[in-house]
């Protein structure tokens, strides 16, 4: 209400009206968090490692991505990650070569701490866009 009693919607002008309309649809639409790709090399020692996955994970927010290292040690994650700060550690493959199943299987040539979110010392910032990364493990 204005100070004369007429409703405040009234004693706009149309323009008015449709400007604050238009702010109050602003508010309600958020803008969606940036996003980055991420593919890369691991290596082991300086030697291209192809023995796991590797394993990307926000530890504000719980979300990651994952992808199998190929033979020359490159990997690329299909679905893009919101940019953050994430752990980087290892997990057995996801995929087995065969087709079959397979045991699975920890290779003992990589220490302990790559093979746990707690415990690596791996972090990698994800910036908005194309994100090309080197995952270093060293004995």
């Amino acid at each position: 209400m204005t100070d004369s009693g007429t409703p405040l919607y009234l004693s706009l002008s149309r323009s008015g009206l449709l400007f604050m309309l238009l702010l109050v649809l602003a508010a309600g639409c958020g803008k969606s968090k940036p996003v980055g790709t991420v593919e890369g090399t691991v290596t082991l020692n300086g030697t291209p490692y192809s023995e796991a996955a590797v394993i990307f994970l926000s530890l504000t927010t719980g979300q990651g991505g994952t992808a199998d290292i190929q033979a020359d040690g490159k990997f690329k994650i299909i679905d893009p990650l919101p940019v953050d700060t994430y752990r980087v550690y290892l997990a057995p493959k996801l995929a087995a070569p065969t087709g079959q199943a397979q045991p699975v299987r920890i290779d003992q040539s990589v220490p302990d701490k790559y093979w746990n979110e707690a415990a690596t010392d791996i972090s990698i910032d994800v910036a908005e866009g194309k994100n090309t990364v080197e995952v270093k493990l060293e004995k």
